[in-house]
C-alpha cells in the first residue's frame, strides 16, 4: 500500500510529461495563436488609430476647444474593440460587434471631418493648424477612411468565414 502511494506522489511530483502530453499542448498552443492571430491587423491598426485620437483630443483640450469631446469617444471605441481582440485569445469566435461598430464611427467621422475641413471649418477642428497644412491633413483623413472601409471588409470575410487565414487553421486541424 505504502510502495503505491509512493508511485503516485513520485508522478504528481514529476514535471516530466509523456511526449504525447508535449504534442498534444504544442498543438493546442499553436490552434490558439492560430486563431488569435487571424484578428492581427486589426489589432495593430487599433493601436496607430487610439494613439492618433489620443494627441488629437490632448490638442484639443490643451487649446480650450470643446470639440475635443469628438476624439475622445473615439477613445472609448478604441478601448471596447481593444477589450474585444483580447477576449479573443480565450474565446474563438469570428463575431465582431465593437470592432465593427467602431470602424464604421471612425470611418463616418473622418468623412464628417475632411467635409468640414473642405468647407472652412479647419480651424474647428484643428485650431493649432493653418491654411497651408489642409491638403496634408484632408490625405492624412483619406487614408483613415480607406483603412477603415478596408477593416471594415476584413470584418465581413472573417464573420463569413471566408478569409485565407481560416482556410489555413481548418487545413492545420485536419492534419492534427
Amino acid at each position: 500500500m505504502t510502495k503505491q502511494i509512493i508511485e503516485r506522489c513520485e508522478k504528481m511530483a514529476s514535471p516530466v510529461k509523456s511526449s504525447n502530453e508535449v504534442k498534444a499542448n504544442r498543438r493546442a498552443l499553436s490552434l490558439t495563436s492560430m486563431y488569435f492571430n487571424r484578428f492581427l491587423v486589426f489589432r495593430y491598426v487599433t493601436a496607430i488609430f487610439f494613439f492618433v485620437n489620443l494627441y488629437w483630443a490632448i490638442i484639443l483640450f490643451g487649446s480650450g476647444s470643446g470639440i475635443g469631446l469628438l476624439p475622445s469617444v473615439l477613445l472609448i471605441g478604441t478601448t471596447m474593440v481593444m477589450v474585444e481582440q483580447v477576449g479573443k485569445l480565450w474565446k474563438h469566435t469570428n463575431r465582431l460587434t465593437f470592432t465593427r461598430w467602431f470602424y464604421w464611427v471612425q470611418l463616418t467621422v473622418n468623412l464628417s471631418v475632411g467635409f468640414g475641413l473642405m468647407f472652412g471649418k479647419l480651424q474647428v477642428f484643428y485650431p493649432f493648424l493653418n491654411g497651408t497644412s489642409l491638403r496634408w491633413v484632408l490625405s492624412v483623413l483619406s487614408f483613415g477612411i480607406l483603412i477603415s472601409a478596408f477593416l471594415e471588409y476584413r470584418v465581413f470575410l472573417i464573420e463569413h468565414d471566408k478569409d485565407r487565414y481560416i482556410k489555413h487553421i481548418r487545413q492545420f486541424e485536419a492534419n492534427i
